[in-house]
């Protein structure tokens, strides 16, 4: 399948509205307990979207955990939310996206901070740098996570084939490779390169080419 067949459809997805429930439950730390219990208030499930994460980076403690409880309602698997949550490890992930917030930075830097912090990766990493508008090496981040790869690899999409052979333990040293690749078909198809990202994580695993005559009258 060609991602043009469906550029009118990627140029009108809401990316920003892309939301995902959080509950208290699963929220239950000691280790930035005081900034947890900020987030969700009187409240024991909370919704949050892109637009909130884009918002709140002014007080940045505030939104590093925000945006791990939306790339993980439920705290994810393994141990490595709660490895970042040990003051230490936060204080020293705080102190980095300081220079992160609409500032441009070189793919080494990115890779070297990655690489560098306790519990972090890459799906984590970009989802960061993507909502604080950080540039790198000139081309705005976007979010690549597990997802978005297991797509790649499976080659559904023609335009996406030159990273097919990428996967989770290469995906940092490639990241930039898919920036660069993400940005020119977002201006090639002419949609936002939020919206072709949403389009990849959003219908990647749940869309198959159509094969064989058409049978069914949809008149």
């Amino acid at each position: 399948m060609k991602l043009i067949q469906f550029s009118e459809l990627i140029n009108v997805l809401p990316f920003l509205n892309q939301s995902f429930d959080v509950k208290r439950d699963n929220w239950k730390t000691e280790d930035q307990k005081e900034l947890v219990n900020n987030i969700f208030g009187d409240k024991n499930e909370i919704t949050l979207n892109r637009y909130d994460l884009i918002n709140s980076s002014w007080n940045l403690r505030e939104f590093i955990i925000k945006t791990l409880m939306w790339g993980y309602p439920t705290k994810g698997r393994g141990n490595n939310i709660n490895t970042l949550l040990v003051e230490e490890n936060f204080k020293n992930l705080e102190t980095t996206l300081k220079d992160y917030i609409e500032k441009e930075i070189t793919i080494e830097r990115f890779i070297e901070d990655t690489e560098r912090i306790q519990g972090l990766g890459l799906s984590t990493m970009s989802k960061f740098a993507y909502f604080l508008k950080t540039r790198i090496n000139g081309k705005s981040a976007i979010i690549l996570d597990q997802q978005i790869i297991d797509t790649i690899k499976k080659q559904k999409f023609d335009e996406l084939n030159n990273l097919k052979n990428i996967n989770y333990s290469n995906s940092l040293k490639n990241y930039f490779k898919y920036l660069d690749l993400m940005h020119n078909l977002s201006n090639e198809l002419k949609v936002q390169i939020d919206q072709l990202e949403y389009f990849i994580f959003i219908f990647g695993k749940g869309i198959s080419e159509l094969k064989g005559e058409m049978y069914y009258d949809f008149k």
